[in-house]
């Protein structure tokens, strides 16, 4: 994985100024309860609903309206398989142009991690997991 120290500002505070490994810093200050949160985020439960691979829970009635509006399968799994980043830490402090590239960086590692679960998950089916840019920045996928 690539080195993320230069993302996060709090590891050079540490040893007197000469900064802490990201996994150095977990073992200090990470806590179960946010992992296992976060998981629920990198490791998302998928549903298989009538040929669509989608992020659950499942929304059959949400799914039905882009139906009814005769958009492709392609588009509504990219739609409702949609997970944006933007306002996912609220309380996080971080300036703004440092926390475009933490969450650019976020996106990048989820949609990896997201290509790993549906391949774990779905073996025979092939996927394009991407990044979301511009106002919504996020990650989504669908069925190629």
């Amino acid at each position: 994985m690539t080195n993320l120290s230069h993302l996060i500002p709090e590891l050079t505070e540490w040893n007197n100024g000469q900064g802490i490994a990201p996994s150095d810093w977990i073992w200090i200050e990470g806590r179960a309860d946010h992992a296992l949160g976060l998981s629920s985020l990198f490791w998302p439960e998928l549903v298989l609903f009538e040929g669509y691979v989608l992020r659950g829970p499942l929304d059959a009635a949400r799914l039905r309206g882009w139906e009814s509006q005769g958009h492709t399968c392609k588009q509504i799994e990219t739609a409702m398989n949609a997970f944006l980043l933007e306002g996912i830490f609220p309380n996080d402090p971080t300036e703004s142009q440092l926390r475009e590239t933490q969450v650019d960086q976020l996106a990048k590692t989820m949609v990896a991690m997201l290509q790993a679960k549906l391949a774990f998950d779905f073996p025979e089916r092939r996927f394009s997991a991407f990044t979301l840019a511009g106002e919504d920045v996020g990650i989504s996928f669908h069925q190629i």
